[in-house]
């Protein structure tokens, strides 16, 4: 068993500290893989085949010749299988009473050393799922494949209503020491979301890099999104206040759309990414963004329009911008345009006196020959602005 291999030689040194008798361990062949005389590594003990076939303790005598010492074997065991065999060198009779204790030993440090290799997998496995998941629409069908085997293999329902978080580290204040890069760093951080995240099996909670980190929630009932929008808040401020803590960092969040089936996590991926990009390029002093579709439509407008398009926008209101008061005119157009060009809800809800507003929408139209009583030429502007303060940002 290659458990059994791999921390062979470890569990001899710590176990003779405490012991004061020599041991070796040997596999399953009966070739010595880990002995307190390490010139005994890859002997071959033959009393230990009699042990494995026999499945007892043998008691060895002193064959120099064989390369055999005095004392006792035992069978070691892992999930009632025998995996290889421990001894203890020194008279029989002194060292029988060691054998069971130090056998219980082994056997519990081969079941710690199974448990972490499956949790080190399970963890690899993840990473592999979610890389799968949020590219999903650009992977080849064999790649699509591999994402049913991984989840089958993690017991993790892809039939399950699922909402992407994003987390991002943000860089630490200047003269701070940087952390990002360190692999210790960002298995504290992943194990700490892990705390505060995941449930159960069906929520997954990995990585992208050093700075951004990936949740898949499950949203099994039709209340379970809302009440985690609820809870979003005192969960962040944990994440921060550990962060701060221990590094001297801080973290923001994005919250993609619940979403159903591997295509579906991909989108709610993306929408996660869109929400962080907008909340961070409109400077809003939120920690959380969540995703809405038709703002989020809305906002990323003036990036999906074709360059030249956009130069003949920016062309058109070009004389609007060169005013000195461009900040207070445009503000009170988008706050017109927000308000459903509605003078009356616009003046109520801007606190602006509704002659004032009529004063500045007169101003714009006589600047840019655009009519602001036009839904076109309103249209026209609003987005001519939006590229404006996207090109700004």
């Amino acid at each position: 068993m290659k458990i059994l291999e791999n921390i062979a030689q470890d569990i001899v040194e710590k176990t003779s500290e405490i012991l004061q008798y020599p041991i070796s361990i040997t596999d399953n062949e009966g070739y010595i893989i880990g002995s307190t005389d390490q010139s005994r590594i890859g002997i071959f003990h033959r009393p230990s085949l009699e042990v494995i076939k026999k499945n007892t303790m043998v008691y060895c005598k002193n064959e120099l010749d064989k390369k055999i010492l005095p004392g006792v074997s035992a069978p070691l065991k892992f999930n009632n299988k025998v995996i290889g065999v421990l001894g203890i060198v020194g008279k029989p009779a002194e060292v029988e009473k060691y054998v069971q204790l130090v056998k219980n030993q082994v056997e519990m440090m081969c079941q710690d050393a199974f448990r972490k290799e499956m949790a080190e997998l399970k963890e690899k496995m993840a990473e592999m799922l979610v890389y799968q998941l949020i590219h999903y629409k650009e992977s080849a069908q064999e790649e699509k494949d591999h994402i049913f085997q991984y989840s089958k293999w993690l017991e993790f329902d892809m039939r399950t209503d699922r909402v992407c978080i994003i987390i991002d580290i943000a860089n630490p204040a200047s003269g701070e020491r940087s952390f990002f890069g360190d692999l210790s760093f960002q298995k504290e951080v992943l194990s700490f979301l892990k705390l505060i995240f995941q449930d159960n099996d069906n929520d997954i909670v990995s990585f992208l890099d050093f700075k951004r980190f990936i949740i898949f929630k499950s949203m099994p009932f039709p209340q379970s999104f809302p009440a985690m929008l609820e809870k979003l808040d005192e969960k962040l401020s944990k994440i921060n206040s550990f962060l701060e803590a221990k590094y001297s960092v801080s973290a923001k969040m994005s919250v993609g759309d619940v979403q159903n089936g591997p295509s579906g996590y991909s989108d709610s991926y993306q929408n996660a990414i869109k929400a962080m990009s907008i909340g961070l390029g409109f400077q809003d002093q939120s920690h959380i963004h969540l995703y809405n579709e038709r703002e989020a439509m809305l906002s990323l407008l003036p990036r999906e329009l074709a360059r030249d398009y956009k130069k003949k926008l920016l062309k058109m209101v070009s004389p609007l911008m060169e005013q000195d008061n461009y900040e207070v005119l445009a503000s009170t157009f988008l706050g017109f345009c927000k308000y459903n060009m509605n003078l009356s809800e616009a003046s109520r809800n801007m606190f602006i006196h509704r002659n004032t507003i009529i004063y500045r929408l007169e101003k714009i139209s006589e600047i840019t020959s655009l009519n602001t009583s036009s839904f076109e030429h309103c249209m026209l502007l609003y987005t001519a602005i939006q590229c404006f303060e996207e090109m700004k940002s």
